[in-house]
């Protein structure tokens, strides 16, 4: 995956910044100088990477597929203002891993693509500030899963 903007400093410069993501892991490459990038999860690719450019400070915005360039506190795509991502919860990835034990030996494959599904939501709903929601899922998930997984194996 590979994506390429074009950066106007206050000098009049112009400054090419690219992302590119693959087998040696992503990079951010500005004006030919090439940066490794590291996620801040280990779950869900995330990073907020700042590049510092004169007269222009960009932040390059990462999660998941979604990759945006924020100049000067506005996203280039739409104009939005810029935010640095969140952090996803401790508690959200405890939750995730014993889910995802639980419903391997519960349930199996198509348990665990369930699970998959459930933990894709409790993610999004956790980066867009909704930490609560994301915790009352994930509870009730595993609570729907044990108790469901106990009467089966019960009959």
């Amino acid at each position: 995956m590979t994506k390429t903007w074009s950066v106007t400093d206050s000098m009049g410069n112009n400054h090419h910044i690219t992302f590119q993501k693959g087998f040696g892991g992503a990079k951010c490459i500005v004006d030919g100088d090439a940066y490794k990038m590291k996620s801040k999860n280990w779950v869900i690719w995330m990073a907020d990477h700042q590049i510092s450019i004169p007269g222009a400070e960009c932040n390059l915005v990462v999660v998941g597929n979604k990759v945006r360039l924020a100049v000067n506190g506005t996203y280039l795509e739409d104009g939005t203002p810029y935010e640095p991502i969140r952090n996803i919860p401790v508690w959200l990835n405890v939750l995730v891993g014993i889910n995802a034990v639980a419903t391997i030996f519960m349930f199996g494959v198509l348990g665990f693509c369930l699970n998959i599904l459930v933990d894709l939501l409790s993610y999004k709903l956790s980066l867009s500030k909704k930490n609560s929601i994301a915790l009352i899922i994930q509870v009730v998930w595993l609570v729907l899963v044990l108790v469901l997984g106990f009467l089966i194996i019960l009959a």
